[in-house]
């Protein structure tokens, strides 16, 4: 089960590194925007859990954070993520993931972006990757209903592939990426929102190469600091490593507590 005494000790020594530090790989900033003018502090924690018993034995636990930091003409993000899980006792997902993002604003209607992510996924034998990039961002809707950005720029990345016996495709790689990406989201009403975020990242080297993400999630209101969240999350990756499928699928339901 997921709970198991190993599973424990891995799991509070993660939370341990999570408090002490500041998951999935996309980064959604559909709610980061410079309307205030006030410096503002907000945070969101999301906890999933995902189980089933009998004749499966099915057990998920997804811990997200989000942070920023809001002043006139900046905006600082951290977004930190973890999911273990377990499949009749045999770990079937363990997957971290740290990002920070520096937005300045250019124009009302532009902003320069700065952006740093550390990540791993042991079921994609990806023991690291690493990424340092820069770009801009454009608001291409702005209501009370409905904001949408639109994101172009480039990264740079270091990779580490794990190695596995009978495998030949391990070793570390380093290269540079484009990176598009649109940011979508709307009020449906004064307590729901659905929200998407979509990422095209082809290497600068070999256009065949390339990733793309996408995050789409609705979010209900329960009252003014607690929501319930239903998320789903696709990443496919045209030249994944030996014996890696090309795409993930992941959805899960769970609440968001926000202050």
């Amino acid at each position: 089960m997921l709970f198991s005494m190993q599973s424990k000790n891995s799991f509070l020594t993660f939370l341990l590194f999570f408090i002490s530090l500041p998951v999935s790989a996309i980064v959604n900033m559909d709610g980061l925007h410079f309307d205030k003018r006030e410096d503002t502090f907000t945070a969101d924690l999301d906890l999933t859990v995902k189980g089933s018993s009998g004749n499966s034995n099915l057990s998920r636990i997804s811990l997200n954070g989000q942070f920023s930091w809001l002043s006139d003409k900046s905006i600082h993000l951290a977004i930190m993520g973890y999911q273990y899980g377990e499949n009749n006792d045999v770990a079937s997902v363990n997957k971290s993931f740290a990002h920070y993002r520096y937005i300045h604003q250019l124009t009302d209607t532009t902003d320069l972006e700065l952006f740093a992510q550390l990540e791993s996924n042991e079921f994609t034998r990806l023991s690291y990757r690493g990424l340092i990039g820069t770009g801009v961002r454009f608001s291409v809707s702005n209501s009370e209903s409905h904001r949408a950005f639109l994101g172009m720029g480039g990264f740079y990345s270091k990779e580490k592939t794990e190695f596995t016996i009978g495998l030949t495709d391990h070793g570390t790689e380093e290269f540079s990426r484009a990176n598009f990406y649109f940011l979508s989201k709307y009020n449906l009403t004064s307590t729901a929102s659905f929200s998407n975020a979509l990422y095209y990242q082809p290497r600068l080297s070999e256009l065949s190469d390339y990733r793309a993400l996408l995050e789409s999630k609705l979010d209900i209101k329960i009252n003014k600091s607690l929501s319930f969240r239903l998320k789903l999350d696709i990443e496919y990756d045209s030249e994944p490593s030996l014996t890696i499928k090309s795409t993930d699928v992941s959805y899960m339901t769970g609440l968001l507590y926000h202050f």
